[in-house]
């Protein structure tokens, strides 16, 4: 592996890959809302796939380092499973999250998966000395999704036409009537889908995070790009079975038969595969910064920052590129903005108790140090 460990190429790698995270999804609203979530993913995990192929026969593979093809040969069996299942997890939080979307648009569904994906990080990592910085960062995204669901609900009906899909879009007549979508499952609103299955997202995400970061920087891992390999291998495997389960049982309008998919023009597929390929570099781009050698990687705190705050640049296209409540009532605007200032809060706390570049000093003199620490 050939990469430049410098401290400016990991400055640099660190902006490049926020922005792919955050960039990514666009591609889905590019593609027109005649176009089902469903069908899109196919194309997102097939371009994230090679993608990451190409990366890892190409520059993966130069250097004096183990190459690609080596990594995989002498990983464990153990990190590979863990790697492919990270990558079903990552499929099943990819799919929900375009679905919230088409139902919320960016701005809303972004909002809600990254608070809930911070909760569960927050669980996992609730422990030590900095338990007191994750009890404020759980409490912040807890408030953030209130606020961003309630904003969401109010602004249901103000959304504009191209922010929604065709089939799963309330609408309101002349006289000020809601209008349910034709074709609308179950009989749910489509903000009450949109928050249920945007919060499913974030769960999905944040659970990817250790069984990930295991199989690849583990005993026996894979290293970055064959676990970003099998990692992706994982999510189109896991994308067919559940995309062909949701064209079958939506979750908003009809049931649609694959043959849609080929009746989709060049242009809505190639934005899917383009969509899965900025993923991917992104998601490459921080798991090389995660391997960088110590003096050179960049803090956990900014590592953080830019896996959770890529939502913050979505959510910013959505409100900017996209317009998504240029007709919002001043209600939603305000509690979106107070969601959205809870969101910031919550990311930046949390990234501060993951900072392990803390002294411990600090910690010892409020009593906070566990017992594990303690005896080290």
């Amino acid at each position: 592996m050939a990469i430049p460990t410098t401290p400016f190429s990991a400055q640099l790698l660190l902006i490049v890959s926020f922005v792919l995270l955050g960039l990514w999804s666009s591609t889905f609203k590019l593609a027109g809302n005649r176009w089902r979530f469903e069908l899109f993913s196919f194309d997102f995990a097939l371009g994230a796939l090679i993608f990451a192929l190409i990366s890892a026969y190409t520059i993966g593979s130069f250097g004096a380092d183990l190459g690609f093809a080596e990594h995989l040969m002498i990983a464990s069996k153990t990190n590979q499973v863990l790697a492919f299942i990270a990558g079903g997890l990552f499929a099943l939080g990819s799919i929900l999250l375009v679905s919230g979307t088409a139902l919320l648009g960016l701005s809303f569904a972004y909002a809600i998966s990254t608070a809930s994906a911070l909760l569960v990080l927050a669980a996992v990592e609730f422990a030590g000395f900095r338990a007191m910085f994750l009890c404020v960062a759980i409490a912040a995204a807890i408030l953030a999704i209130i606020f961003e669901s309630t904003a969401a609900r109010s602004a249901e009906a103000t959304l504009p036409a191209a922010s929604l899909p065709v089939m799963g879009r309330v609408r309101t007549s002349p006289s000020g009537k809601t209008i349910k979508p034709k074709h609308d499952v179950g009989g749910m609103r489509g903000s009450s889908k949109g928050i249920i299955v945007s919060i499913l997202a974030g769960f999905a995400f944040g659970a990817v995070v250790s069984p990930f970061n295991r199989s690849v920087f583990g005993a026996f891992g894979l290293g970055t790009f064959a676990g970003v390999v099998v990692f992706f291998v994982g999510a189109l495997s896991a994308t067919v079975v559940l995309s062909f389960f949701l064209i079958n049982v939506p979750i908003y309008g009809g049931a649609i038969s694959i043959r849609a998919y080929f009746r989709g023009t060049g242009g809505q597929h190639a934005l899917g595969f383009i969509g899965g390929a900025l993923c991917a570099a992104g998601v490459l781009l921080l798991t090389l910064l995660n391997s960088y050698p110590t003096e050179t990687r960049p803090d956990e705190l900014w590592l953080w920052s830019t896996g959770l705050g890529a939502g913050l640049l979505a959510i910013a296209l959505g409100l900017s590129i996209w317009h998504e409540l240029s007709q919002a009532s001043g209600s939603a605007m305000r509690s979106l903005m107070i969601g959205a200032f809870f969101l910031v809060v919550a990311i930046g706390v949390f990234a501060l108790a993951m900072d392990k570049t803390a002294p411990l000093a600090s910690a010892h003199e409020t009593g906070l140090l566990d017992d594990a620490q303690l005896a080290g």
